[in-house]
Parts: structure tokens; sequence; C-alpha cells
């Protein structure tokens, strides 16, 4: 299920209170699902957006019953990964570039392929709303790198480590 950004804000909240309460990691993803430059004009804003809600029902398989999905603004969407580092929450976004969107998605006799970028931030027990920024800010460097790359925010060093392409680190595992 895809929730709209109050559900994913108030979800982000209460898993944080959890992750500092058992004091487990909390690990956030932050994405946009990108088609090529002149995809939406070629076939038309509703194939466009028919594409992207079958490559979310990808993203949608590959979680586990307790991860959450939402829509954080237009085209942009954030993972909630409860008991997760920010390491792992890395090779996961790996992961969906590898699974999600190595494949076509078929939408009316079209074949469209979409891309991700991807910003990975882990909670530590810290404001929702400043591990969200972390998130958002490895997003927007992913994205100005190109299609396809994964960041993750280093908070340990105050920097963006990038990770490119995470799906080489063969020893992270989901």
């Amino acid at each position: 299920m895809l929730l709209s950004r109050e559900e994913l804000l108030a979800t982000l909240f209460r898993e944080t209170d959890r992750a500092q309460r058992m004091r487990s990691p909390l690990g956030l993803i932050y994405f946009g699902i990108e088609g090529a430059a002149d995809c939406r004009l070629q076939v038309g804003q509703p194939t466009f957006d028919e594409a992207v809600h079958q490559g979310l029902r990808r993203v949608l398989k590959l979680l586990r019953c307790y991860d959450s999905l939402g829509q954080i603004a237009e085209g942009e969407f954030v993972l909630v990964l409860p008991g997760c580092s920010g390491r792992n929450a890395a090779a996961m976004a790996g992961r969906l570039n590898k699974e999600v969107f190595a494949s076509l998605v078929t939408v009316d006799a079209e074949q469209i392929a979409l891309s991700g970028c991807y910003g990975v931030a882990a909670g530590r027990g810290r404001s929702p709303f400043v591990v969200l920024r972390e998130a958002e800010v490895a997003f927007r460097r992913a994205r100005a790198q190109g299609l396809g790359t994964v960041e993750i925010c280093d908070t340990d060093s105050d920097s963006l480590v990038p990770l490119i392409p995470v799906i080489e680190h063969e020893g992270l595992h989901w």
C-alpha cells in the first residue's frame, strides 16, 4: 500500500520512536522514479503514470511486511525500513535499481523504461525530520550524478559517500 505524505510522516515518527525504544536501526530510502526525458511526451501522462504505478507495485513486492512506502512529492517516494542499517538500506536501493528498474514496463502495448535515483540515510534515534532531510539531500545529489545512482548520507563523517553502483558490493545483502 502506498502511503500519503501525512501517513508516511506519521509512520516515520512511530518507527523512530520504536527504534529509540528498541535501540535498533532505522533506514530511509528517498527515491524518484523517472523515465527518458521525452517519455511523458511520447506516451502521454496517463500511460506514464500507469508505468510508475507498475514500478511501485514491483517495489512493494520486495518489501517486508513491516516496511512502509509513501509518496513524499510528485514522482518522489520514501521507504521506511525498520531494523535496517544505512548500509543495508543502500544495498536495498541497489536491489531496487537492479530488480525493479532493470526491466521495461508495458502499458497499453507501450514499453517504457523507468529509472530511479536513491538517497539513503540512517535514523540512529535522531529526529525523523533530520533523517528525512539527509535522505532528501542524498537523493538530490544522486539525481545530479545521473540515473541509477545511490548516495548514502554518512552522518559519522558529516559527508555524503557515493555508492555507485551499490550492486558491486556483494558483501551487503538485504
